[in-house]
């Protein structure tokens, strides 16, 4: 959902060719991350990374440093500040990772900080040179191309 909403916001205001760079790497810097400090903090266990979250994650901390105040709807009902779920999932992954627990309940705690991280960085080197919107409209609805009615639509 997070790559669904987020990426296609991401793409639009940055372009194709730096998401695919940006998603790429932040999710092989993620992947890295969690190997590496689970292999510190307990050598004996195998360990291995499946999935895109640190990558999504990037997206999030992107939208966060452009857009702080953007209004996210958390279970699709309850609305939070994008700040606000970017501060909770740092606070969440490095209270787990610095108790020693970087895959407790099977999540890649650290994949989803260095995530964050990557996507804050990124975020903060090119954010005087993206504007995002303050609101955001899915769908159509009066005021879209040509007005009420839709493109092609004359007065009568």
């Amino acid at each position: 959902i997070v790559i669904y909403f987020f990426g296609r916001l991401v793409e639009r205001y940055i372009g194709w060719k730096q998401f695919t760079l940006l998603f790429l790497a932040s999710g092989v810097l993620a992947g890295f991350g969690q190997i590496g400090v689970q292999v510190l903090t307990d050598p004996s266990v195998s360990t291995g990374v499946v999935g895109a979250s640190g990558a999504a994650l990037a997206l999030m901390g992107l939208i966060t440093v452009l857009n702080p105040g953007l209004t996210v709807y958390v279970y699709f009902i309850i609305p939070a500040p994008i700040w606000v779920i970017s501060g909770a999932t740092v606070g969440i992954s490095l209270l787990f990772t610095l108790i020693g627990q970087p895959g407790a309940f099977g999540i890649a705690h650290v994949a989803h900080l260095v995530g964050v991280l990557v996507g804050l960085a990124y975020g903060y080197r090119v954010r005087d040179q993206i504007r995002m919107p303050n609101q955001l409209q899915l769908g159509g609805g009066p005021g879209g191309p040509g007005g009420p009615g839709g493109p092609g639509r004359g007065p009568f």
